[in-house]
């Protein structure tokens, strides 16, 4: 595998029209903690958070970087899944007064969620959450496969697959196969946002789905197994890959089958735990990624 330089680009095209794009995947990792939020900004477009880390490591990270880019509300967030370490930093939102417009975050019901108590899922403080939510105005939306948003100049997201519990129908689905699977679209370069899709949803959508295809991937579970199949990247078929994972998980034998398929095959991946906030913009029609750019200021 390459090593990641500080600024990777890729050729650019005839895109000078389309206007600026960032993801930013903030490190909401620590020591043995790991976590998921991306925001992701479109000049004159919208503001979206993908996941939103630990309460804890989202007071750390994630506010001081809306902060800076000062950003005091919030068109899209989307919750992948019931997990504190995707959906906790909700209570720093709110205790920051951080607006959020629209929320999408399908709940798991009690017995999907007891069945991982205490080590997963815990019904009680979901069920919180959804509570405090409601009271400060903001309504939980249902996310469905299919669902498309408009983001800015020639920039999108599309939801390429809400488990729905028939879809395929699995008894013990965990709270991980309740994954939204997102891919954003971005003048000629696609991101795929992939929760912690687990073998059984990734095997799936591997034999089912032509959408997966992407120019980078966010790769699932932290790079920590079980994880989806190698048919799943395989039908991906990245160019660069991000993962959100403490260091320590990611240097380990937890990560190697995952990493060993990016090393086989030759393609850069940038680790948060170990490389810090992370950039992929898109600007003149070309793709840049760059790790830890806390500095960079968006005050369009």
């Amino acid at each position: 595998m390459k090593d990641p330089d500080l600024a990777v680009t890729a050729d650019s095209v005839n895109l000078t029209d389309t206007a600026r794009f960032e993801w930013l995947m903030v490190n909401v990792n620590e020591a043995e903690q790991q976590g998921d939020a991306h925001l992701i900004s479109v000049d004159r477009g919208k503001k979206v958070l993908i996941d939103v880390g630990t309460r804890e490591l989202a007071e750390k990270s994630l506010i001081p970087v809306l902060a800076q880019r000062r950003i005091s509300a919030l068109d899209l967030v989307f919750i992948t899944h019931a997990h504190r370490d995707h959906y906790g930093g909700l209570d720093a939102l709110l205790d920051h007064g951080i607006g959020i417009h629209r929320l999408y975050f399908n709940l798991p019901e009690r017995q999907r969620c007891e069945r991982e108590f205490p080590w997963g899922c815990d019904y009680q403080d979901v069920q919180r959450i959804k509570a405090r939510l409601i009271s400060s105005g903001i309504e939980l939306t249902e996310a469905l496969t299919g669902l498309q948003f408009p983001l800015g100049d020639q920039s999108r997201l599309e939801i390429l697959y809400a488990y729905d519990g028939a879809t395929p129908s699995l008894e013990n689905a965990d709270i991980n196969d309740m994954s939204l699977i997102m891919k954003l679209f971005h003048g000629r370069f696609t991101f795929l946002f992939t929760g912690d899709l687990n073998e059984d949803i990734g095997g799936y959508l591997a034999e089912n789905s032509d959408e997966l295809c992407a120019d980078v991937l966010k790769i699932p579970h932290h790079g920590i197994e079980p994880v989806t199949p190698e048919l799943f990247f395989e039908k991906v078929a990245p160019r660069w890959g991000l993962v959100s994972t403490p260091a320590k998980f990611w240097l380990s034998d937890m990560s190697a089958k995952v990493k060993n398929w990016f090393v086989e095959r030759d393609i850069p991946v940038y680790a948060s735990g170990i490389m810090g906030n992370i950039s992929v913009m898109v600007e003149n029609g070309a793709l840049k990624i760059r790790p830890d750019l806390a500095e960079f200021s968006d005050q369009t």
